[in-house]
């Protein structure tokens, strides 16, 4: 997934745009930035907070002045470009150009986290398990292949490494909800299990609802 194709349809500022309408639209869009666009190039990314310390809201923007960085992502960089931008930066929009500098659009903090929802299967039915390697013994042929001896498929998988232990933990999101079977043969494996967001089996949801109702029957 690029950049060009996470674009939104917000609209861009012009230098004769006042404070006033650049505060509505941001209201509007629910952001704390647009980008400010002179003949198809991208000027400054302007910032709520600089819009409010001018003294007349009416006056055009084209009075404020503009300095520092301008974060902006090329139309074929990575989504995971992207989010690096986001996060150095602290953006809530982010401008997307062509190589000649031309503005094409932005990305919005909304459209990013909705791209990265697709991007890790998030919509798509299955359990999710955690656990802890150290980094040496991460190896993803050897996690693949004990999924798939458990008739399992990996939709995403995501790690993480812990400064404070060293460790690194691996996320998994699976196409199935009932997991005993691929719990049980990590664990013969060595993984040491964080978490399971997993369905119980039948037979054991049968059984805690059988208890359930001996209870009641026998208060």
């Amino acid at each position: 997934m690029i950049a060009r194709e996470l674009i939104s349809s917000v609209p861009a500022l012009h230098p004769s745009d006042t404070g006033a309408k650049a505060l509505r639209l941001m209201n509007e869009y629910h952001l704390t930035q647009l980008p400010m666009v002179v003949d198809s190039k991208y000027l400054a990314l302007v910032e709520e907070d600089d819009i409010m310390d001018i003294e007349d809201l009416d006056v055009p923007l084209e009075s404020m002045e503009y300095g520092g960085s301008r974060p902006a992502v090329m139309e074929y960089a990575h989504l995971f470009e992207a989010l690096k931008l986001f996060y150095d930066f602290k953006l809530s929009a982010l401008p997307v150009v062509t190589k000649e500098s031309e503005y094409l659009g932005i990305i919005t903090k909304d459209n990013l986290v909705t791209a990265f929802a697709a991007f890790n299967a998030v919509k798509e039915p299955g359990g999710i398990v955690a656990f802890e390697v150290e980094p040496r013994d991460f190896a993803l042929s050897e996690i693949a292949r004990i999924a798939e001896s458990n008739d399992v498929t990996l939709l995403s998988v995501n790690t993480l490494s812990n400064p404070a232990t060293g460790k690194m933990e691996v996320m998994l999101k699976t196409n199935r909800q009932e997991l005993q079977g691929l719990l049980a043969t990590f664990e013969r494996f060595n993984y040491v299990i964080k978490y399971v967001f997993a369905e119980e089996p039948e037979e054991e949801l049968l059984k805690k609802n059988y208890d359930l109702l001996m209870n009641y029957i026998g208060m």
